[in-house]
């Protein structure tokens, strides 16, 4: 059986409250039910500072904001030039057959294995350049001179990478067209399957025109929820607006409306997944693909959603999702489907669809296909 060291730049085990985090999370698991438990190590770069073991190994990340500059300009996103230095000889000492990175954004440690004819499988979850633009656009144009950075580091990491793994066929389709690679295998997102019937059972099903909005509080979903709030809440006064999500809470007194209601952060989000209310995913740009569309089929939630929230999934004709893109799209079908529905938070087919395509299962198979 090979021996594989899953390298990340940030804590996703003991912390998986954001997509990128549960994203992480999954990919080390599929490992370890591909290769066993006793032959999957993790190596991760963070500065939330906890005890390593046998198998997790924790070193510090950048070890100030000017360190970490300067590491970024040196192509080193993650940490510097000497902590990937020994991460190197603990990948010799431990006789690693594969190293496998989660983002492209190893360049130098990527060039580095490769010579020393170790396997290197870089996961791609977003085409690194184009999640930066997007936040040098849409947050903070000091961002324009790390995005060169990025861009020489991605173009690196993906040009000496053994293998290359995307979460869509549209980063698939990117990464050929701007790096002329060819990727071994999509697996897109899935999750451990939580669902409990007996939870979902006790659900009280009282019709109640409430729509939920779950998202953590970063550009894309404030975007989208705030052109949401704008544009199509203002046509459904006698509808009420939940929004549920890390960070959300700084943002009250900005979105909360007569009928919009900021709820922020929350310990436990199964709560209002198991509730009667439909969900909305009304993200207008992006990159990647959103973890929350596959968490909410977990729960068979009805959607509606936009292109980009449904982007890397196959739901075409899926019963209880609703592509929505415009105003006029949202408005109309949340009113047909309130009208003609009772159950609004659970439908069969979105659960069964979920079962098929986006449980972790389906992930371990994708990779031992390319693995063959």
């Amino acid at each position: 059986m090979k021996k594989v060291l899953f390298v990340c730049g940030q804590e996703f085990i003991l912390d998986q409250t954001d997509g990128g985090k549960k994203c992480s999370y999954r990919n080390f698991t599929m490992l370890q039910d591909v290769y066993g438990k006793k032959n999957a190590y993790a190596y991760i770069f963070t500065n939330d500072f906890k005890d390593s073991d046998k198998f997790i190994r924790r070193e510090k990340s950048h070890t100030s904001l000017l360190a970490k500059i300067c590491d970024v300009f040196t192509l080193h996103a993650f940490s510097s030039a000497k902590q990937e230095k020994k991460l190197i000889d603990y990948v010799k000492q431990e006789n690693f057959d594969i190293v496998f990175l989660e983002r492209s954004l190893f360049g130098p440690l990527v060039k580095k294995l490769n010579s020393l004819n170790i396997e290197t499988q870089i996961f791609v979850e977003n085409i690194e350049k184009y999640y930066v633009w997007n936040k040098v656009k849409k947050q903070n144009p000091f961002l324009l001179l790390p995005f060169f950075f990025v861009k020489l580091n991605e173009n690196m990491t993906l040009k000496y990478a053994d293998k290359i793994i995307c979460l869509t066929d549209r980063d698939s389709k990117l990464v050929k067209k701007l790096y002329n690679r060819n990727v071994s295998a999509i697996i897109p997102m899935t999750f451990k399957d939580r669902f409990s019937e007996e939870k979902h059972i006790r659900v009280k099903i009282k019709k109640e025109k409430i729509l939920l909005f779950i998202g953590s509080n970063f550009p894309p979903n404030y975007d989208g929820i705030k052109w949401f709030i704008e544009n199509v809440m203002s046509e459904l006064e006698d509808y009420t607006l939940l929004i549920v999500g890390k960070g959300f809470e700084k943002k009250s007194l900005e979105l909360q409306k007569k009928n919009v209601k900021v709820i922020g952060t929350v310990q436990d989000l199964e709560q209002y997944y198991y509730t009667n209310y439909a969900m909305v995913m009304p993200i207008l740009y992006g990159d990647g693909i959103k973890i929350k569309t596959a968490e909410a089929m977990m729960y068979g939630k009805i959607m509606f959603a936009s292109d980009e929230a449904l982007e890397g999934y196959e739901l075409e004709g899926v019963d209880g999702i609703y592509r929505c893109n415009t105003s006029e799209e949202y408005v109309k079908n949340i009113r047909f489907v309130f009208r003609e529905r009772t159950n609004m938070g659970y439908v069969d087919a979105v659960r069964k669809t979920f079962l098929e395509k986006y449980e972790n299962t389906v992930a371990v198979k994708k990779y031992l296909i390319m693995e063959k």
